[in-house]
């Protein structure tokens, strides 16, 4: 049984459904389908973290679409498109909907095809209430973020502070795809979530928002380039 968080009750289904629904049409990071899954070997997140094989496994396929030769690079392009959709998903519940959508590694399923991920809740369910900031950084980083740090770690000799710096990043992206530059709900948000330890010394004021203080090491692959919050490349 899911417990309420703290000061939360349980949101209508049909409010998290709709939620979700509307986030979807934004883009496909901020897309988890619900109801019956589309044909697939749908698994619980969960098994990312604690199945060394089939966390391999999706990180070749990364490997192979990126042409990237490095595990740890492919393993570090797996892991910030995964943060990006999980701060897409929860930041823009509680932005947009006023609601945080139950996202246990239990029952959020995911399903990978040539290094894509895609996720589905079969049942979606969801909080009112409660302080925006907390639910979503306890969402995704420790239900999610944390444990497939420790699982990445344990198979590949990855740094922590670049992973984070990944989710820091991550999500600072999806706060400006939700309010663009201005200084409003998500951004906000996001701002208070940098707070946390892990990820308080990842990123750094800048005149066009902010940059990192690692690189997630994309230029080493061969679609290349440098990310616009990169430490290595130029300033503008």
């Amino acid at each position: 049984m899911i417990r309420p968080p703290r000061d939360c009750r349980e949101a209508p289904p049909a409010a998290v459904a709709a939620t979700l629904a509307g986030l979807a049409t934004v883009g496909p990071y901020f897309t988890v389908t619900t109801g019956e899954p589309a044909p697939g070997p749908w698994r619980p997140t969960g098994r990312l973290y604690d199945d060394a094989e089939t966390l391999a496994a999706v990180v070749t396929h990364v490997g192979v679409q990126i042409g990237a030769d490095e595990r740890r690079v492919a393993a570090s392009t797996l892991f910030m498109g995964f943060a990006a959709r999980l701060w897409s998903v929860t930041l823009g519940a509680v932005v947009r909907g006023r609601l945080i959508p139950v996202l246990d590694p239990e029952h959020l399923l995911w399903h990978e095809d040539r290094g894509r991920i895609s996720l589905h809740l079969r049942e979606p369910r969801g909080w009112e209430g409660g302080d925006p900031v907390a639910l979503v950084r306890d969402t995704v980083l420790e239900q999610h973020l944390d444990p497939l740090i420790a699982a990445i770690r344990a198979t590949e000799p990855m740094s922590a502070h670049l992973l984070w710096g990944n989710a820091a990043s991550a999500l600072i992206g999806t706060a400006r795809v939700l309010d663009g530059e201005t200084d409003s709900d998500a951004i906000r948000i996001a701002e208070r979530i940098l707070r946390d330890p892990r990820l308080a010394e990842t990123l750094e004021r800048a005149p066009s928002g902010y940059r990192r203080r690692s690189c997630c090491l994309f230029y080493r692959t061969t679609v290349s380039g440098y990310c616009g919050d990169c430490p290595l490349a130029r300033p503008r």
